[in-house]
């Protein structure tokens, strides 16, 4: 007979719930004092990072789902933020990069954001940060290979 399942010892949950927590708590910042919210500041930041991106690429880097990025997309295009152009290699497809206020809004929503994570981080060691990132690195890639290998 199976062992019954604990919401609270059960990693998926736990993991799952602890980051729609930080998200959400995070996000009130970027909310309030940016009026970005948690999809439009995801796209912000894998703009950022990657500077020209396909906009389907963006559901990738974010790992949201396309209707989340394309509604996100569109927010930032009215307020300013990014901009669209169609791709050079084709012509069905669209470009996304951030515009002078996008890159604005990124470098002080940053700071803020970074202070938070500090504060967050607070009770923890330098050699338990580095722990945690290091974990959380096995555990991405694990699920990666999983995944590889169910689709085979």
């Amino acid at each position: 007979m199976p062992k019954d399942l604990s919401l609270q010892e059960f990693l998926p949950y736990r993991l799952n719930n602890a980051a729609e927590r930080i998200s959400v708590a995070l996000s009130r910042i970027y909310i309030s004092e940016f009026d970005v919210n948690i999809a439009e500041w995801r796209v912000l930041a894998a703009l950022n990072e990657r500077r020209v991106v396909m906009a389907k690429d963006v559901v990738n880097f974010t790992h949201m789902d396309k209707v989340r990025v394309s509604r996100a997309v569109k927010h930032l295009e009215e307020k300013g933020f990014i901009q669209r152009q169609t791709s050079m290699s084709d012509s069905r497809a669209a470009e996304l990069s951030l515009t002078k206020k996008g890159r604005e809004i990124y470098k002080e929503i940053v700071p803020r954001a970074l202070e938070w994570q500090q504060e967050l981080l607070e009770p923890l060691s330098e050699i338990d940060k580095q722990e945690l990132m290091r974990i959380l690195n096995r555990l991405e890639n694990r699920v990666e290979e999983m995944a590889r290998r169910k689709s085979r």
